[in-house]
């Protein structure tokens, strides 16, 4: 059965690009089809099981993580205002999910702050498990002619699927309304595919056309909340991996946050920025090939990402002493590339899970880098050592340090960029202990002080 979604980019910013998703949902040769047909998001579509009389809707709220979109909680609505004291962990179960927090709102949203509000909504929120394989072990084993040969390119054509957010509830205790009514258990679980509004609908969603390339491209863009034409602003460019060349505009939002996190309304207030994150579509390989293959060769696409960089600037108040790039994978290779042929375009850069021809490298030597590779990468470990080692024989100083533990808390990350950072070098070499090349990118972009240390790198500060 397709479900057929449709909503509105958010009201608050300039008109999106309409487009329609159509998802195949587990029914075998179905596919994904986008089309130009009316201003739409990631949200709201039908409930699919009926509701009792006390619990009014059910909604999921959807959060990007490094490991891609998911279901974070669901709002669950009754006819008055819930009395919190009445609720706890145990009152609901959600079908494949932990339960890690229960309370009241007043809309149907996480509140992060964790401010006692009061109101109709129950929010139930889950606890988030990387999802993305760890070890070592999960690398091909090499003991046969076949396995030692080297690790081939990426596929031209990704599986990658649009998620169908969904949760199964049961109310399993009676909940109290403030005003003494008992809301009773549920006599079976409610299926709900209804989705929140979320950050990805604040961005929008253009096309752009190279007539020098041939090819048009969509793009995501997203401006500040209170963006002032008359003021710049940095620009950050995020690159994604080639499991995101499908034909959904939002596939590089919604695979994981190397994008999104820039926008959440935390970082934008410590980083007001102008968010760039281009969608190199299935069409576009099958019509211009891969954006980056293992050949290290300039490509038509990496032309079309470039010329589209340089339409935003010339579009938008961009300040040129602050524009970083950042990409995993086939993003963090375009990002190499494009530094490699116009040196002067970013002031800085993280490099995740990526490599490039380490002789062509070279000339990144007194560039502002921050590199960040796992152990278990058969590509981008060993290259970047090359490259790493080619520089400091070029006379250029790389930051180092023992591998790091990926499993980190934020206070241990924050120790192990500091002691990075006090080695005062351009260039940066981190390694995640173990893991495996898509990994690396699940954590990344959660590490706020690499964040922090992009954004305060400027042109004019050598």
């Amino acid at each position: 059965m397709k479900l057929r979604l449709q909503t509105m980019i958010c009201a608050s910013l300039m008109a999106a690009v309409p487009f329609t998703i159509t998802m195949a949902q587990d029914v075998p040769g179905e596919s994904l089809s986008v089309q130009q047909v009316a201003p739409v998001a990631l949200h709201s579509v039908k409930e699919t099981a009926k509701t009792t009389d006390a619990i009014r809707h059910i909604s999921n709220i959807p959060v990007v993580y490094g490991d891609g979109i998911q279901v974070a909680a669901v709002a669950i609505s009754y006819p008055e205002p819930v009395k919190a004291s009445s609720l706890s962990k145990d009152t609901y179960v959600v079908e494949g999910k932990t339960i890690n927090r229960v309370y009241v709102n007043d809309t149907p949203a996480m509140d992060v702050k964790g401010n006692k509000k009061s109101g109709p909504y129950v929010i139930v929120e889950f606890e988030h498990v990387n999802s993305t394989p760890f070890t070592m072990a999960d690398r091909p084993k090499r003991n046969n002619s076949e396995n030692n040969a080297a690790p081939k390119d990426a596929s031209s054509r990704s599986d990658r699927k649009v998620p169908v957010l969904s949760s199964s509830v049961e109310q399993k205790k009676v909940v109290e309304s403030k005003t003494g009514k008992q809301y009773v258990p549920t006599t079976s679980a409610i299926t709900s595919t209804t989705v929140e509004p979320s950050l990805i609908d604040e961005f929008k969603t253009y096309t752009f056309t190279d007539e020098a390339v041939g090819a048009t491209m969509p793009y995501n863009i997203y401006l500040p909340k209170n963006y002032d034409s008359n003021k710049q602003y940095p620009l950050y460019v995020f690159i994604g991996d080639a499991s995101t060349n499908i034909n959904n505009d939002k596939t590089v939002l919604f695979q994981g946050d190397g994008a999104m996190v820039f926008a959440a309304p935390e970082e934008q207030a410590k980083h007001e920025a102008i968010i760039l994150a281009p969608q190199y579509t299935q069409d576009l390989v099958d019509q211009l090939g891969m954006m980056t293959t293992d050949e290290n060769v300039w490509t038509p696409g990496l032309q079309l990402v470039t010329d589209l960089i340089h339409h935003i600037i010339e579009t938008y108040p961009v300040d040129t002493d602050r524009i970083y790039g950042s990409g995993q994978s086939q993003g963090g290779m375009a990002n190499i590339a494009i530094s490699d042929r116009y040196p002067d375009l970013f002031t800085a850069q993280f490099l995740v899970a990526c490599q490039w021809n380490t002789e062509e490298m070279k000339v990144l030597k007194d560039k502002k880098l921050w590199i960040l590779v796992s152990e278990g990468d058969e590509k981008a470990y060993p290259s970047m050592n090359t490259a790493t080692k080619n520089w400091e024989d070029l006379g250029a100083k790389v930051a180092r340090s023992p591998m790091w533990n990926s499993y980190s808390t934020p206070e241990q990350f924050d120790v192990l960029v500091n002691d990075m950072k006090a080695q005062k070098a351009n260039i940066n070499y981190s390694v995640f202990e173990g893991g495996s090349h898509m990994y690396t990118w699940s954590v990344a972009y959660s590490i706020e002080g690499i964040r922090d240390w992009l954004f305060s790198q400027s042109k004019s500060e050598k």
